[in-house]
């Protein structure tokens, strides 16, 4: 069974079966199928044990019921004395010595502590199988001696045949040795016993060990190992029950998990790791409740490249007046259609959610306008706007306050085949409310601009910041020629050295220096580095040393002041090399097949005809998180943000589930396996926050 599925499978992927990787597979999916199948039959069967065990441990306690009670009164005589349990287990040894019938029954160490004591019981059954194959023993032991007396009589018979009173005392001799043979047997089966007797009164003693509860009487004893005989029969009838499909459910997880491995080896693509990433996924994003992208960028060079890349005159940018609010960009697809009030309010909660706002707990309301009122280039000072900023054109629209209510979830990434079935469910939505598609990226503001007259501009802009860079460049240099021709005029010989910069001296210093310099004229280094050693001079000269070479070295506050510049002149020129690139390129970087198939790819709650390829985390508004199954509240708090995504992970991870995938609320054993797939700090990027606190469902715990 488990090697047919196997195969089936390797057929299906049409992947060589001889190859050393897929063999490996082969080999573990076929160990995980047997252990599974064994593992259920090895519960069944230990279940089976234990009612057999408790069922003969009952009947023995019957069976010996004034045994039992016997050995009860006498464990709870002691007890009644005050006895040292330590006492009690000796003065039960010291009867066993003297071979008392009831301390003989008693298993040492007692179990005081539960106030239970353990007796070995005789088992009649086991006492007859004893016999049985100890008589067995014996008639083997007795034919083997048969043979040695029947070639007697036979040799006997065959010598003395010609006589008649040969024959009697042959007859004679053979009834006499038959009944020394049996009482032989007799004799050896006696002394058997008389063993066994003794090593039962010993301390070898052989049962059945079964405690007894002091409180309670032998009867009520018995009836306890039947009801656990009761309740082990009943857990087997659900295990027996459960077994199929516990069974088949493994099997599709380990089929499931074959095919993934078998992928891996080959190099497919096939975990999130090398899931090719949508387009928008580089941004902060998410999809409104109707359906609407909004994209907001991380950074303001995101924002800039948001604006000219894939905003058009029908989209919407919102955003507020409170610090560190994002600018939310809203793109609408359907032509000459408004945005709904709610994708716009979602818009201005995500916009909030990454300002002071959250972190304040302060409901704020945000603004809203057209892309086509909004312009990257400074009407009043001729020129591009810094990175992040726009000019606005049209008065801005507050919206209603809202609660600042986030949420965390996940979409089910489908493959292409499911992705064409939700694509067919949406064109035919738009056909019946006759709804047209169109996306674009240009704007009025930046086509009245020509882009010859940038270019000049960016010409000329450059031109005049490589003349000025060239003109600061050479005057540091006249600067550093000034200041080395100075330098060499001062230069003087000291001690024999090399010449230095040193600055202007007294004529009363030179005369004595030259004094000194013909006084020790004579002396070489060595000598000199000798007199200097003895007279301790070493290393306040090194100090010196060091202290005027410090001195000596130039400045280099003109040097970083000139790379600060140039690294401003830099960015400068960067940025408008990206403007000039976004103004000359007039073709959208996304089409408007692109962008309704990674619509189309995403969905929050996945049909039971889907094929999950991956899950795609997605940080929103809660409003716009209504319809899936993967999703957790989030309100502003304390908590940071990678304990509350290992707690969301958990919570999904140990939710009701559904193996066969016929409840859509529920969740699927695949979605599960790709949620334990993915590693926390990936998920991390997509959120605005970084404190908050995570609101569970208590009911779906």
């Amino acid at each position: 069974m488990s090697l047919d599925i196997i195969e089936k499978l390797l057929s299906d992927l049409q992947i060589d079966e001889t190859a050393p990787k897929i063999l490996h597979q082969k080999e573990l999916a076929a160990e995980r199928l047997r252990k599974a199948r064994t593992k259920r039959d090895e519960e069944i069967k230990a279940l089976k044990e234990e009612q057999a065990l408790n069922t003969r441990k009952g009947e023995l306690i019957q069976l010996h019921s004034l045994l039992v009670d016997e050995c009860r009164q006498y464990v709870q005589g002691f007890l009644d004395q005050l006895m040292d349990w330590t006492n009690i287990e000796l003065a039960i040894r010291m009867d066993k010595k003297r071979k008392s019938r009831v301390a003989m029954v008693v298993d040492l160490p007692l179990h005081l502590k539960e106030n239970k004591i353990q007796l070995l019981l005789e088992d009649p059954d086991e006492d007859e199988k004893e016999d049985k194959g100890k008589d067995e023993q014996l008639s083997d032991e007795s034919s083997d001696s048969d043979p040695d007396s029947d070639s007697d009589t036979d040799s006997d018979s065959d010598s003395d045949s010609d006589s008649d009173s040969d024959s009697n005392s042959d007859s004679d001799s053979d009834s006499n040795s038959n009944s020394d043979l049996k009482n032989k047997v007799i004799g050896k089966r006696h002394r058997l016993n008389k063993q066994d007797n003794l090593g039962k009164l010993g301390s070898g003693r052989k049962g059945v060990p079964v405690k007894i509860d002091l409180t309670q009487s032998s009867f009520a004893n018995a009836r306890i190992y039947f009801d656990s005989k009761k309740a082990a029969e009943q857990l087997q009838l659900k295990v027996e029950k459960g077994a199929e499909i516990a069974y088949r459910n493994a099997e599709k997880k380990i089929s499931q998990d074959f095919v993934r491995n078998v992928k891996k080896e080959l190099g497919s693509t096939d975990s999130s790791a090398l899931r090719s990433k949508l387009w928008f996924e580089k941004f902060y994003w998410f999809v409104s409740s109707e359906g609407y992208l909004c994209l907001a960028g991380r950074d303001k060079t995101q924002v800039d490249m948001i604006y000219f890349k894939y905003v058009g005159d029908d989209d919407y940018l919102v955003s507020s007046e409170i610090e560190g609010s994002l600018k939310v960009f809203i793109k609408n697809p359907i032509k000459d259609e408004a945005i709904p009030p709610s994708t716009i309010l979602q818009a201005g909660i995500f916009a909030m959610s990454a300002s002071h706002a959250w972190s304040g707990k302060v409901n704020t309301a945000a603004w809203v306008m057209q892309a086509s009122d909004v312009s990257k280039y400074d009407s009043a000072a001729g020129n591009l706007l810094p990175p992040g900023e726009f000019e606005y054109f049209a008065k801005k629209d507050l919206l209603p306050p809202a609660q600042l209510v986030m949420g965390f979830g996940f979409y089910c990434d489908v493959d292409e085949e499911s992705a064409k079935k939700h694509a067919a469910i949406r064109v035919e939505r738009e056909q019946e409310h006759g709804l047209v598609m169109s996306l674009s990226n240009k704007k009025k503001a930046l086509e009245k601009l020509k882009v010859t007259n940038v270019k000049e501009g960016l010409a000329s802009g450059s031109e005049q910041g490589e003349t000025e860079r060239n003109e600061k460049l050479e005057n540091h240099k006249n600067t550093e020629n000034n200041e080395s021709n100075g330098n060499a005029k001062n230069h003087d010989k000291s001690f024999g050295k090399d010449s230095k910069s040193s600055p202007m001296v007294s004529r009363g210093k030179q005369n004595k220096l030259k004094k000194a310099a013909a006084k020790y004229a004579d002396q070489d280094e060595e000598e000199k580095a000798l007199r200097m050693k003895v007279l301790g001079l070493n290393k306040s000269l090194k100090r010196k040393d060091s202290k005027e070479k410090s001195l000596s070295l130039p400045s280099p506050q003109p040097v970083s002041r000139l790379s600060d510049q140039d690294e401003l002149e830099r960015k400068r020129k960067l940025h408008q090399q990206d403007v000039e690139t976004y103004l000359v390129d007039p073709q959208p970087k996304i089409d408007l097949a692109d962008y309704f198939n990674a619509m189309d790819q995403l969905t929050p709650k996945p049909l039971s005809s889907d094929t999950i390829f991956d899950m795609v985390p997605v940080f929103a508004p809660w409003s716009a998180l209504q319809k899936f199954k993967y999703k957790v509240k989030i309100q502003p708090g304390l908590a940071k943000k990678g304990k509350c995504i290992n707690e969301t992970v958990n919570y999904f991870t140990s939710r009701k589930m559904d193996a066969n995938r016929r409840d859509p609320d529920l969740d699927w054993p695949e979605e599960r396996d790709l949620i334990n797939k993915l590693r926390p700090n990936d998920l991390q990027g997509v959120f605005t926050v970084n404190k908050m606190r995570l609101i569970l469902p208590q009911n779906k715990k």
